[in-house]
């Protein structure tokens, strides 16, 4: 994959426009004029972080909310690149505040098999159906916004559905959080509360469907300031047109 060793900027979001892998976008469709200051002060790009610094710079931010939550970081060690796993983490002032892992299920084996064995492998079977996984999502909450998290969560949509064709998506989260997956993303319950002995708490498998994630970015992506009323996130992520640009560029960097 070409595009695993392009480390540039993916897509950031800066002074009220949007610059797709280094090319300057057009106006973002969500960006009204009372919009532009906050937007400024909410600048980030979204990167690979498939070199030494920005690895090291990811893992720092997961050990650092983890240890905070109180979980155990022995287990969460190492972004390591490989086929398998991709990692993103975005930037804000050359500074990591959100990192998330995508897992590829391509013989090797998911973090979730370690508890989720049976439920994963429902997946795994069913005709024309391909699994992934998003893991180590850190978050810095003293910086984050919806439209940065709408963001993280795009680029590992992107790299899963759109251009790898994985049609399930599995994240293990603890119980407390299952609401917000519901609610924000649409992701729903597939596996019951087990102990997840890697970081010392409970935890829940869901499933989020990548056709639902891809008919919801259709229809709300980039639209924010028209959806105010919408209570997912997806009114925050890109707009159509402007993930189709991403795409081209990861495809063929």
């Amino acid at each position: 994959m070409g595009s695993r060793q392009w480390a540039k900027t993916i897509v950031e979001v800066q002074q009220a426009r949007l610059k797709n892998a280094g090319v300057v976008g057009p106006q973002s469709s969500f960006v009204t004029d009372a919009d532009s200051e906050h937007i400024r002060r909410d600048a980030f790009k979204i990167r690979l972080a498939h070199d030494e610094e920005r690895a090291r710079d990811a893992r720092f931010l997961v050990e650092k909310r983890y240890g905070e939550k109180g979980y155990a970081t022995a287990g969460t060690n190492g972004h390591p690149a490989s086929p398998e796993r991709i990692t993103l983490a975005t930037y804000k002032d050359e500074e990591v505040v959100g990192t998330l892992s995508v897992g590829f299920d391509t013989g090797s084996g998911l973090f979730a098999d370690e508890l989720y064995k049976a439920e994963v492998d429902a997946y795994r079977n069913r005709p024309g159906s391909l699994v992934c996984e998003f893991t180590k999502l850190a978050i810095d909450s003293r910086r984050a916004s919806k439209r940065m998290m709408a963001g993280l969560f795009h680029i590992a949509y992107l790299y899963a559905h759109r251009i790898w064709g994985y049609t399930d998506i599995l994240i293990e989260v603890n119980p407390s959080h299952i609401s917000f997956y519901e609610r924000m993303l649409g992701f729903e319950v597939c596996g019951p509360e087990r102990l997840c002995t890697r970081v010392g708490a409970p935890a829940v498998l869901l499933r989020l469907d990548a056709l639902l994630a891809e008919r919801m970015i259709r229809e709300f992506g980039g639209r924010a300031s028209q959806f105010r009323q919408e209570k997912t996130l997806y009114p925050y992520f890109l707009a159509p047109e402007e993930e189709d640009t991403i795409i081209k560029r990861l495809s063929h960097p």
